[in-house]
């Protein structure tokens, strides 16, 4: 237990008397809730700062204690139920100190509960279950006084796995030595035949560029993501805590980190990992802070090298050559996945020597912290690992001085050539390279950007782009480079122009690149004679994402609101922006209020002015009155107060007249569907906890005239805003009952009770009766059981139900169809299910749309099923399907892909299409992003030459009919 709570910086900093505890600096940092991974992150390493791995997807933020009361005590999460539990994170983000709390807080608050702790790098190859019962077990007896574990031992510890008492803890999966190329399918493996391991509760902590970058079949587990610190706050905070008994030293550093031009250094630092070292190297620095990532490393070796030059004396000669070498090392280490950060001894030894002779580098690198021994092999032999991979990734950044170890394009025959740049565990160790501050490798530097941005694919340009945006996150670290601007231009313009996937991930790269010199081309966009107003708002909304506290951005900003040239859109927009980026400016507040308070701006303007208000300024009492006087407006349409009444209820929560409006606009008779379900949505939004809302929600669903959109909207809404509301469920349970409804109402009950009436046992129970009743139709059993399983998770009944109704010779291939997946969702991996979707799937009976549903659900409950592949690749190939069943097939076959061999064949089939657009264009960039270039290129060009010519006539035809 005292090792846990260790700093794990510790074996660095106690070479200067710095030994702390987790307490002794610790912040609470938040973690993000995933609804699905983020489509930019999948090829981007971890190591890049706070803004690269920004989440877009997600269900809920929580803070620290609302995460451990909420998911860990009451086990409130979507996927297990609080059983599988993943913590990701970039390396140093905090997931080993955040598994370390939770570690104690499970100890000291769940009743019972049996904590063990596992580093995964240490088992060395060895599986989890026999590291139990062999090693960690046996650690467990020696402590007592015995040689071994005995049986009774052995006996009572299985036990508790059948009790449900055992946490496993696991750390660092992506540290996990696999007999597979994939740790996630290893361990997943694992737990599937592990036996008792499935019976504990796991939370589990891996690299987000593992998580997020190969097939994740943990996809039964919850993840959560740690969030970085906050700047200032947080960051400050920890910074206080660091220099507790110096504190003058701590605002010093403080007020360095605030100069300008530190932007890049604010960003990194956010990063609990190096901020720790930039607190230690501080203290026993000179203070000075780079520029750059690799400034602030070489700031940090630097320093390493006078912590022990006492103790192990060293000259220069020594110093270049263990630096060189490591170097080496570092790199040879990162180009073999299996072990770029566990080291194997003879692996290390064939670049340093041996750790027996006095004299050899590799004990040198020991005694100076570089590498350590961090466990034993299967052999018995010493493992080794850098103090950190940032470090490694840093030597290895150092060692390279020939621009063409990352690129070697060979255009007509790429499989000849390199192409690290497209693979994701270079990415940081190409940003350190670019960083470097030697002279020889200046001009090396501008020529691999001259070759990044001018990289060419034949391959419809996907590789092109993602060139092109490893370029512009470079230039944040080669700032000299003579084309800066020109970079940023093309950033912007794609931003701009172009499809949706491209412009998300140009967005996500103006983020990543020189932020003062993206800044400036904003502003030149700003102040441009010739711009359009709609060039101009996006420029102005990307100065709100990138500008903090700038002073330039705040100055652009402030003279477009005062421009009398701009249209009312554009001024409301850039005080939105101005307000994101210097809250609680006057000039934004001002220009708001006068848009608000103007008779010849269109209601929309005043609407979204009324809420950026809210939102710059909370609480501002004029945005409040505008919003109200709209909603008690006679002669606003109920769009429009809806908007308003949502826009109120956001910057003046639990509003009243907010409410009584949407429940007005909820119950009146003449409003069209489509706003219905808005105002539902609005209500769940801004309503929780509020009685009003509450019994309006009630009521619409004992209506039977609504639609059974808006009656699943309710009843969600009713879900989120007062779970398990007994007058609803007793409503919803009475039309179940009833003898005078049709099967329509009655699937639309069950359907709803699936919302708000988990665990509740009346919902279960008229659940259960109405399977049993010989009068309901097959489409209302399957709604019933789908229900009763989703609400009583395992419910036998509900799997029979089921099961009976797929074995029936009588159905229709809808149902039948609906009735596997059902099963799917509630019984994963149930066979039954699995084997009358394929049976779909191969029947010549099958109209498409069902064969895209049923390959699309296959996906999901039994991942990378070939049949369910095969036929989706089919429609997607298919000339006899309409263009609808084709996209759906595209946007199904993006959900489900699991490796390149089902990429490769995807690609194929995309590149016969002489025209991609839409979701074609979209899975063929998701294919781009995870394949490496040489299998897209061979894949792409398969496709035989009739093919070819007439694709080439069709554009020919084309450009001339036009």
């Amino acid at each position: 237990m005292a090792e846990r709570r260790k700093l794990t910086t510790n074996p660095l900093t106690s070479t200067e008397g710095v030994t702390l505890q987790v307490d002794d600096v610790y912040v609470p940092l938040g973690l993000v809730e995933r609804k699905k991974q983020s489509k930019r992150h999948d090829d981007i390493p971890p190591e890049q700062g706070s803004e690269l791995y920004k989440e877009k997807e997600i269900i809920k933020t929580f803070e620290h204690d609302a995460f451990l009361e909420e998911v860990l005590k009451q086990k409130n999460t979507p996927k297990s139920q609080g059983k599988r539990i993943a913590i990701i994170g970039e390396p140093g983000a905090g997931k080993t100190t955040l598994l370390q709390q939770i570690a104690n807080w499970v100890s000291r608050e769940i009743h019972q509960s049996i904590v063990i702790w596992v580093s995964l790098a240490d088992l060395r190859g060895q599986e989890i279950r026999p590291y139990l019962l062999e090693t960690w077990l046996t650690q467990v007896a020696q402590k007592t006084g015995k040689a071994e574990a005995s049986k009774q031992l052995k006996d009572d510890f299985v036990a508790l796995f059948k009790q449900n008492n055992v946490w496993l803890l696991l750390d660092g999966l992506d540290e996990m030595s696999a007999s597979s190329a994939n740790p996630l399918s290893e361990i997943a493996r694992q737990f599937r035949e592990g036996g008792l391991i499935s019976q504990a509760r796991i939370v589990l902590t891996c690299r987000v560029n593992l998580w997020d970058g190969n097939v994740n079949a943990l996809d039964d587990f919850d993840t959560y993501r740690t969030l970085d610190f906050s700047y200032p706050e947080q960051v400050e905070k920890f910074i206080h805590k660091w220099f507790a008994t110096i504190p003058e030293t701590g605002k010093q550093l403080c007020t360095a980190l605030k100069e300008p031009g530190k932007e890049r250094i604010q960003d990194l630092v956010k990063n609990p990992l190096r901020l720790t070292l930039l607190c230690w190297n501080w203290q026993s620095g000179d203070g000075k802070l780079p520029d750059t990532q690799a400034g602030l490393y070489q700031q940090f070796v630097d320093d390493f090298y006078k912590w022990k030059k006492d103790e192990f004396a060293i000259n220069s000669h020594q110093r270049q050559e263990l630096n060189v070498k490591l170097g080496e090392l570092a790199k040879a280490a990162i180009d073999k996945e299996a072990t770029r950060f566990r080291l194997q001894q003879d692996f290390v030894s064939g670049f340093l020597g041996d750790a027996d002779d006095e004299k050899s580098l590799l004990k040198l690198a020991l005694n100076r912290g570089w590498l350590n021994c961090v466990g034993i092999d299967t052999n018995r032999k010493p493992v080794y690992a850098f103090f950190h991979a940032s470090f490694q990734e840093y030597f290895a950044a150092k060692a390279i001085d020939d621009w063409h170890f990352f690129l070697n394009h060979v255009p007509k025959n790429p499989s000849k050539g390199t192409y690290r740049i497209f693979e994701p565990q270079w990415k940081q160790t190409i940003l350190l390279w670019l960083g470097r501050e030697e002279e020889k490798v200046k001009q090396q530097k501008q020529q691999f950007i001259d070759a990044l941005v001018n990289f060419q694919d034949g391959c419809q340009k996907f590789y092109d782009y993602r060139a092109y945006f490893l370029a512009a996150t470079g230039i944040a670290e080669f700032r000299e480079y003579f084309k800066v601007d020109d970079i940023l231009r093309q950033i912007l313009k794609w931003t701009i122009d172009n499809r949706s996937s491209i412009k998300e991930e140009a967005s996500s790269a103006l983020q990543q690149t020189d932020r003062t010199k993206a800044i400036t081309v904003l502003v030149q966009l700003l102040q441009s004679t010739t711009m359009d107003d709609y060039t101009r708002r996006l420029a102005a909304l990307s100065l709100g994402e990138i500008g903090t506290g700038n002073q330039t951005a705040i100055a652009a900003l402030v003279q477009l609101l005062q421009s009398t040239t701009v249209d009312s859109a554009t001024r409301m927009l850039a005080a939105l922006s101005l307000g994101e980026i210097d809250p609680g400016n006057e000039i934004a507040i001002a220009v708001l209020v006068q848009l608000l308070q103007s008779t010849t701006v269109d209601i929309a303007t005043r609407r979204l002015a009324a809420e950026s208000l809210g939102r710059t300024d909370p609480g501002n009492q004029t945005a409040i009155t505008v919003l109200v006087q709209l909603l008690r407006s006679t002669t606003m349409d109920d769009f429009i107060r809806k908007e308003a009444a949502e826009s109120l209820g956001r910057i003046d929560p639990g509003n009243q007249t907010a409410i009584t409006v949407l429940v007005q606009l909820l119950q009146s008779t003449t409003m069209d569907i489509h706003t219905r379900f808005q105002v539902a949505f609005s209500l769940r939004e801004i309503g929780t906890g509020n009685q009003t809302a509450i019994a309006a929600l009630v009521q619409l669903l004992q209506l039977t005239t609504v639609d059974i959109v808006t009656h699943k909207l309710a009843a969600n809404s009713l879900g989120i805003i007062d779970p398990g509301n007994q007058t609803a469920i007793a409503a919803l349970v009475q039309l179940l009952q009833s003898t005078t409804v049709d099967d329509f109402t009655r699937r639309r009950a069950a359907d709803s009770l699936r919302k708000i009436g988990i665990g509740n046992e009346i919902a279960i129970a008229a659940l259960v009766q109405l399977l049993q009743s010989t009068t309901v139709d097959d489409d209302t059993r399957r709604q019933v059981a789908e229900s009763l399983g989703e609400i009583d998770p395992g419910n036998e009944i509900a799997i029979a139900a089921l099961v009976q109704l797929l074995q029936s010779t009588t159905m229709d291939n809808f149902i039948h169809w609906q009735a596997a997946e059902s099963l799917g969702e509630i019984d994963p991996g149930n066979e039954i299910a699995i084997a009358a979707l394929v049976q779909l799937l191969q029947s010549t009976t099958v109209g498409d749309f069902i064969r895209r549903e049923a390959a699309d659900s296959l996906g999901e409950i039994d991942p990378g099923n070939e049949v369910a592949l095969a036929a989706l690749v089919q429609l997607l190939q298919s000339t006899t399907v309409d263009d609808f069943i084709r996209r759906e097939a595209a946007d199904s076959l993006g959900k489900i892909l699991q490796n390149n061999e089902h990429r490769f064949a995807v690609v194929k089939a995309l590149s016969g299409y002489w025209r991609l657009d839409d979701e074609y264009y979209n899975l063929a960039w998701k294919c781009a992003q995870n394949m490496p270039y040489p299998d897209f290129y061979q894949a792409w060009h398969q496709h035989n030459f009739a093919t070819r010519a007439m694709r080439s006539l069709k554009k020919i035809l084309l450009t001339r009919i036009i």
